[in-house]
């Protein structure tokens, strides 16, 4: 009988763990930049999803960085600059190391958006 019990705490514990995930999945929330496609990045061990667009100005560029991976209880401190350092590396690879400079930064969440134009 004490089989049958520890099995069944075993179940409703999955079930309410599986639950819990699906609730917090439809919590997180994905952008996109028009007319972009999405690159998967690592690093520093972390995913996250790149789309970088054209503004129509020239070397003007709009870019959206996410985490490619669901973020239970983010410290808003650390991912905004996880984001930044992300940001930072296609920047540099967008402008092939020439300077650049940010016209507009923002976080909304854990997701940071940028436009930037290439010197």
């Amino acid at each position: 009988m004490g089989d049958m019990t520890e099995k069944r705490r075993l179940i409703q514990g999955t079930a309410c763990v599986f639950a819990a995930a699906t609730l917090l999945a439809g919590c997180y929330t994905v952008d996109s930049l028009q007319g972009t496609q999405a690159e998967q990045i690592t690093v520093d061990g972390r995913r996250f999803t790149v789309r970088l667009g054209t503004t129509g100005a020239p070397n003007q560029y709009r870019l959206l960085v996410q985490r490619a991976t669901m973020v239970i209880g983010p410290d808003y401190e650390t991912e905004s600059e996880r984001a930044r350092n992300v940001a930072r590396i296609i920047m540099q690879r967008t402008c092939r190391g020439r300077p650049y400079s940010q016209e507009v930064e923002g976080m909304e969440g854990i997701n940071y958006r940028t436009t930037f134009t290439c010197r």
